[in-house]
Parts: structure tokens; sequence; C-alpha cells
């Protein structure tokens, strides 16, 4: 690809683990509100794999009944759910299982023990990367998972098309 990637860009779809929004806490935390803040001060909206979500909104239930932060960032815009990947596509199969393996590689675990959100990480930005965005920035506070995609996607065709940002680094940055 002849042009840098600029995370800020128009054509960057950003793909959001829920490691960011546990590590932000709750709506009323400087955290959370620094987060909603760079979205909208940047014109993005952080995508969120199913199986993220379904982690954000069943947190709650066993600590804080009837507090879903998430639903209400989705409700003002700043976050959406992505469509269930497309498993039986060649592609998105092959980056699920290369991140899969390249996580249990680096954090010293069976293949069956990786988390499925961490590699649907890696599906929606192969989605994404595939149909409408040019660039993806995955941010996750688990830096194996992040590296982990960015590895898979390289290796199936986008290359220097996505970034990993590590969760906890942008929320010191933005805070």
């Amino acid at each position: 690809m002849s042009e840098p990637f600029d995370p800020m860009g128009e054509a960057v779809v950003w793909i959001a683990d829920t490691g960011l929004f546990v590590a932000c806490g709750r709506q009323q935390n400087a955290k959370y509100t620094a987060l909603e803040q760079f979205a909208r001060r940047n014109d993005l909206t952080f995508v969120l794999p199913q199986r993220v979500y379904a982690e954000l909104t069943d947190a709650p239930v066993r600590s804080t009944p009837g507090e879903t932060p998430i639903d209400d960032a989705i409700a003002a815009g700043w976050v959406t759910v992505a469509e269930e990947p497309t498993y039986t596509d060649g592609t998105v199969a092959r980056v699920m299982d290369d991140a899969r393996r390249s996580i249990a590689q680096s954090s010293n675990r069976r293949d069956d023990q990786i988390e499925k959100a961490d590699t649907a990480l890696a599906a929606v930005a192969a989605e994404r990367l595939s149909d409408e965005a040019e660039f993806a920035s995955v941010v996750t506070t688990d830096v194996d998972a992040g590296e982990a995609t960015v590895t898979a996607l390289a290796a199936n065709g986008f290359q220097d098309r996505v970034r990993f940002k590590d969760g906890f680094e942008l929320i010191e940055e933005i805070t």
C-alpha cells in the first residue's frame, strides 16, 4: 500500500475489545468520559465484535445489575456492534485460526484455551478490511491478542493495513 496508515483517517475502522471498556470503568469515571470524548473529537465509532458485546453486557448482571454502560455508548452513537462474522468465508476462517495459534504460542496456552472474543477481533477486522475499510486499528488491553491480530491479518493479505493499539496506553494518552 503506497499511502501511510493514518489512525485518524476516514477509512479506518476502530475495533475494540472488552478490556478497553473494563479499564475505563463506569460511565461516571473520568476514563470512560475521556474515551467518549476521544471518539467524538475524532469522529470515530468503536466497533465491537458480537462476542465482546456479550462479555460487556454479561458483566453488569454479575456485578452491578441494571448498569450496562456499553448500551448507553451504543445509543449515543460512539460504539456499534458488528454483525457476526461469516465464519464460512475462507479468509475469515484463516485469520481466526492464525490468530488463535499466534495467541496460544505467545501466551504459552493450548489453542482450545484461547477466548473466542480474542479471535473475533481478527475476524471483524478481516471482514471490514475486505468490504469497506482501508485500515483497521485494533484496540485491546491484551497484548497477545493485539499482536496476533496484526500478524494474522498480515499473513492473509492485509499487511500494512492494521495496527494494534494497547488500550491501557490509549487511556493514558487521552486522560
